[in-house]
C-alpha cells in the first residue's frame, strides 16, 4: 500500500504542475514587437483621434467599428483621452486632410494585415496580424511609435456561452487592442 502511494503521490504531482502551466496567461505584450519606439514619451500627447481602421489584409468582413471601439477603451488604460468616435466622424466629413483640426496631439491608425477566420465556425480560431500606428497631429503624421501584433486568438469555449457571434467579436477585438497597445508608453502629464 505504501509502495502505491509514493508512485501515485509524484505522478499525481508532476500532473498538477503540467496542467498548472497550460493555465497561465501570456505575459502582457508576449504577441506583439515595438516596430518604432519615436518620441512618444517624450511628447505631451493626451487627446487622441482613432482614425479609420484601414484593411491592407485579403478579409472583406473585418469588424473595423468594433476595432475602434477597443482602441478607444484600451488608450484610456494607458491614460490618454481618445476623442469620440462619433464626434471624430461627424468633424471628418467636414474637413480635409490636415494638421490637427480637432485640436487633437496625435492620431491612432490601426492597420489590419491579415485576418483569417478560416478556422472560426469549426475551432473558435482567429488569427490576426495588426499594427498600430501612433502619429503626431502637429507634424503632418510624424510616426511616434508603432507596434504589431501576430496572434492566434482560441475562442472555442467562449463561443458556447456568448449571446451572438456580434458580441464575441466585440470581446475579441476589445482583447486584440488590449494587446497591441499594452507596451505602448503610458501618458504622463508633463510640466
Amino acid at each position: 500500500m505504501t509502495a502505491k502511494i509514493s508512485i501515485l503521490v509524484p505522478t499525481l504531482l508532476a500532473g498538477l504542475a503540467l496542467t498548472g502551466c497550460n493555465n497561465l496567461a501570456d505575459r502582457p505584450g508576449a504577441h506583439v514587437t515595438v516596430v518604432h519606439q519615436g518620441e512618444l514619451e517624450s511628447r505631451d500627447v493626451r487627446d487622441v483621434v482613432i482614425a479609420d481602421v484601414i484593411n491592407e489584409s485579403t478579409a472583406q468582413e473585418v469588424p473595423v467599428d468594433a476595432l475602434r471601439a477597443g482602441a478607444g477603451k484600451a488608450l484610456i488604460k494607458r491614460r490618454y483621452s481618445p476623442l469620440a468616435i462619433a464626434y471624430v466622424d461627424e468633424r471628418a466629413r467636414e474637413a480635409s486632410a490636415g494638421a490637427s483640426l480637432l485640436g487633437e496631439d496625435a492620431t491612432l491608425q490601426l492597420v489590419v494585415k491579415e485576418w483569417d477566420r478560416s478556422l472560426w465556425d469549426s475551432q473558435g480560431v482567429l488569427i490576426v496580424e495588426v499594427e498600430a500606428w501612433m502619429l503626431d497631429a502637429g507634424y503632418a503624421g510624424r510616426e511616434l511609435w508603432g507596434s504589431r501584433l501576430e496572434r492566434r486568438y482560441s475562442l472555442r469555449q467562449e463561443m458556447g456561452i456568448a449571446a451572438t457571434e456580434a458580441i464575441l467579436m466585440r470581446q475579441v477585438c476589445d482583447q486584440i487592442a488590449a494587446d497591441l497597445l499594452e507596451v505602448m508608453p503610458a501618458h504622463t502629464a508633463k510640466p
